[in-house]
This record gives structure tokens, C-alpha cells and sequence, in this order.
């Protein structure tokens, strides 16, 4: 059974995406983050790896997906109400 889940995508622009998710609430795992890839902390042991595309295409041989053209992967956020959906 697993211990974690990390889920990893691929980003052009690392600050501007941490500022992102920072403005959102989420921190970052200093210990896994640098200039290539960021560990988000999601939840208990729940994780979204931000990786540079660089970086990202090590891992892979097939093609990142363009984001703008094709669907690369969907991600929902709960909220308790369309009032803390407003506030994000």
C-alpha cells in the first residue's frame, strides 16, 4: 500500500508558479525544493511535485503536452462553500 502520493507536472516558470499556489495557501517542503522542482504539501502525506520542463522531460521520454492545445491532467480543489470558492 503506499505511503505517499506524489503527483508531478510539468511548469515553465518556477516563481511565478510557487506565487501561484502560495496565494492560494499551499507551503513548500524547503528539503525537496530547488531551482528545478518544488514539493507543494497538499495534505498528510500528499504532494504535487512542480517540475521545469527541463527537469520534468528526465523523467519521460514521451512529449509534454501542451497545456493551452490538449488536456494534461485535471486537478479540483474542494471547498465547503461558492463563498470560499469566491475568496481564492
Amino acid at each position: 500500500m503506499h505511503q505517499q502520493i506524489f503527483v508531478n507536472l510539468p511548469i515553465d516558470n518556477m516563481a511565478r508558479s510557487q506565487a501561484f499556489f502560495r496565494a492560494l495557501g499551499y507551503e513548500f517542503n524547503p528539503e525537496f525544493t530547488n531551482d528545478q522542482g518544488a514539493c507543494m504539501v497538499v495534505g498528510k502525506n500528499l504532494y504535487v511535485m512542480l517540475l521545469v520542463k527541463d527537469f520534468y522531460q528526465t523523467f519521460t521520454s514521451k512529449t509534454i503536452a501542451d497545456a493551452r492545445t490538449t488536456s494534461e491532467v485535471l486537478v479540483c480543489f474542494s471547498c465547503d462553500s461558492r463563498e470560499e470558492v469566491d475568496t481564492l
